[in-house]
């Protein structure tokens, strides 16, 4: 059986810039390294070509990771700041609302356990943590 998959949108901007430190593939090629994708008129600019989404899959699902930059964490609180973030799984980037959403698409058991680890507290009972 597949695992369901979530999506996750990360980031919303006009221009999203990423990385794949090892090869992703989208239709059937093999893309490496650092990319840009821009919006353009109600499509996505990448590479010289215009498109409506741009699907990236990991080559490895247990190991190939992305790095999305500038994402905005920590929305309206007083430490909200701009950093580099990596993520497993497929990277999506679709047109909404005359900008760029950049979504991570991930089983939902590993979504499941980066939700849960990023909430729990270091000071946490060892009880809570195992559960």
């Amino acid at each position: 059986m597949n695992e369901p998959k979530v999506q996750v949108g990360i980031l919303f901007e006009s221009k999203i810039e990423f990385s794949f430190p090892t090869p992703y593939v989208i239709n059937g090629k093999k893309i490496v390294g650092m990319q840009t994708a821009v919006y353009n008129n109600g499509k996505i600019l990448w590479l010289n070509n215009l498109y409506d989404e741009l699907v990236f899959e990991p080559i490895d699902e247990t190991k190939d990771e992305f790095e999305l930059k500038e994402v905005t964490i920590g929305i309206n609180f007083h430490w909200e700041r701009k950093e580099n973030q990596r993520f497993q799984g497929s990277l999506k980037i679709i047109v909404e609302d005359k900008k760029l959403t950049g979504i991570n698409v991930i089983g939902v058991e590993d979504y499941l356990t980066s939700v849960i680890s990023s909430e729990m507290s270091a000071t946490a009972s060892l009880e809570l943590l195992k559960a």
